[in-house]
């Protein structure tokens, strides 16, 4: 099964340390969000990740399984 794309969307600003573990993911700063979007092998990654959001304190907005077909540099529901 191939990896699914998720996009993360945390408040505040991510600490570059973290971002750093994140290397697979896209990051961007939209003031006062930090959103985060890349493939995760499977559900146990997500969760990991939800985990460590959740163990910086920082707050977890939204958490999104994108369409195979979506582009997740576009603006909600533009496909691709």
């Amino acid at each position: 099964m191939p990896d699914a794309t998720y996009q993360v969307r945390v408040s505040g600003v991510i600490p570059e340390e973290v971002l750093a573990e994140l290397h697979d993911l896209t990051v961007s700063v939209e003031p006062p969000e930090t959103v985060l979007h890349g493939s995760l092998p499977d559900q146990s990654a997500v969760v990991g990740l939800i985990s460590r959001i959740h163990g910086l304190g920082l707050r977890l907005i939204e958490v999104r399984r994108l369409p195979p077909d979506e582009d997740p540099d576009a603006p909600p529901g533009t496909l691709r």
